[in-house]
């Protein structure tokens, strides 16, 4: 498919997807992407960014009207939730097992996280509108939210960020959260009923969804290596934004929390024997070798190790065993037992997710591997070409689970790098 075809197909497919309307609990009038119609049909946190994203190459005024509807219920801390149910009706028993207190549902918005990619999504916006007067009304809002996170969801302030549901993480049923969960090798119905009564344990028990006393519970904690390293990578972003607008204070604080995380991801994730990041689970942190998407991720941060970059790079990412598989980069390992590369009742075991692929590769050309990146970004546009789902195998590159799928549009991000 000619790079034009696609687009055309994916301005298509992002239009179609679009939801507009009145809200009355805010009083105002949304637009946004619908991650897949019929199927996934509010707005998420991370859906939304990389619907952004794809949009900031096709239609910027709509690219910053998904952000816009996006920062609508952030809360005065900063705050801003993975879930908005819009309208005037949505699933009250789904809106209030997302709430800080059950006593919020009519907020319809949830009191968890997903993945950080805000700073991203503004900044890739940013660069294609050229339009700083924009960005000096948006970067305050965007970066009050990760101010939020190193001061909410910093774990003994050493500069790493905490989860505390595999929901947060985005990456819902990997195996690397097994064991926390306290399962093993789990079916759709056990992991399904795990992360429920976790979700109800956290509503119930968790004083607003409060870190650091969810912590002292220690029923599900987690450091996942790419949760922190999508927040480092924010922040570089943040610092890049900020420099354009020559506020320098600014652009060294961001600095500052890019190069703890980073630090400490190095610190207490890395393995010297395995070559790579590994996962922390519980209060205690314990060590959990699970060859997840995660163990790898860190790759990405403009400023990491050079020699940590290169020794995943070589083991592991282009290791054909592992992560380098006909149509790259799996969310497990093929090496891992749990790999279910074909997969549809437990997702993010082993299938493809363009969304990653999109910031690996953006991560790949920072370190000046430009030829692993564009394998990676004309895969991925080979998948999207043939259609946008939620996920797609890694062994025949074929399209799975969500249909229409919106984030699926970012391989046009990826067009002329992949050339």
């Amino acid at each position: 498919m000619k790079s034009e075809d696609l687009r055309v197909r994916a301005s298509d497919q992002l239009r179609r997807n679009v939801r507009t309307g009145f809200d009355p609990y805010y009083r105002r009038r949304f637009t946004y992407v619908m991650p897949s119609i019929g199927r996934y049909e509010w707005q998420w946190f991370w859906d939304s960014c990389f619907h952004a994203i794809a949009l900031s190459t096709l239609d910027v005024e709509l690219a910053r009207s998904e952000l816009a509807t996006l920062m609508v219920p952030q809360r005065r801390n900063g705050f801003v939730g993975h879930m908005t149910y819009w309208g005037r009706w949505g699933p009250v028993a789904a809106a209030l097992a997302g709430q800080s207190r059950p006593t919020e549902w009519r907020k319809r918005n949830s009191g968890m996280i997903q993945p950080p990619v805000l700073a991203q999504a503004l900044q890739r916006v940013w660069e294609e509108s050229g339009d700083n007067d924009y960005l000096r009304a948006m970067l305050p809002r965007i970066r009050r939210f990760y101010e939020w996170l190193n001061r909410e969801r910093e774990v003994d302030s050493d500069g790493l960020i905490g989860v505390i549901s595999p929901y947060e993480c985005g990456l819902d049923n990997s195996p690397a959260y097994d064991a926390e969960l306290g399962l093993s090798n789990p079916n759709r119905g056990r992991l399904l009923f795990k992360n429920w009564l976790l979700d109800w344990h956290n509503v119930l028990r968790g004083r607003g969804h409060d870190f650091a006393h969810l912590r002292r519970r220690d029923r599900f904690i987690m450091i996942d290596p790419f949760m922190n390293a999508v927040y480092a990578d924010g922040w570089d972003a943040i610092s890049t934004m900020h420099d354009a607008l020559d506020q320098h204070d600014l652009v060294r604080s961001a600095d500052e929390k890019r190069q703890r995380t980073t630090e400490a991801l190095n610190e207490h994730c890395w393995d010297e024997e395995e070559g790579r990041w590994i996962y922390l689970r519980g209060a205690a942190r314990i060590p959990d070798f699970t060859l997840a998407i995660g163990a790898i991720f860190p790759l990405i941060i403009g400023i990491q190790d050079p020699s940590k970059v290169n020794d995943v790079i070589r083991r592991h990412l282009l290791n054909e065993k592992e992560f380098w598989t006909p149509y790259p980069v799996p969310s497990v390992a093929a090496s891992e037992p749990t790999f279910d590369p074909e997969g549809e009742a437990t997702i993010w075991r082993g299938p493809v997710c363009l969304n990653l692929n999109w910031l690996l590769a953006r991560g790949l050309r920072r370190h000046g591997f430009d030829q692993v990146a564009t394998e990676i970004e004309a895969k991925s546009i080979e998948m999207a070409s043939r259609d946008f789902r939620e996920f797609y195998s890694p062994l025949s590159g074929r399209g799975m689970r969500g249909t229409d799928f919106g984030w699926a549009t970012v391989a046009v991000d990826m067009l002329g790098r992949a050339d």
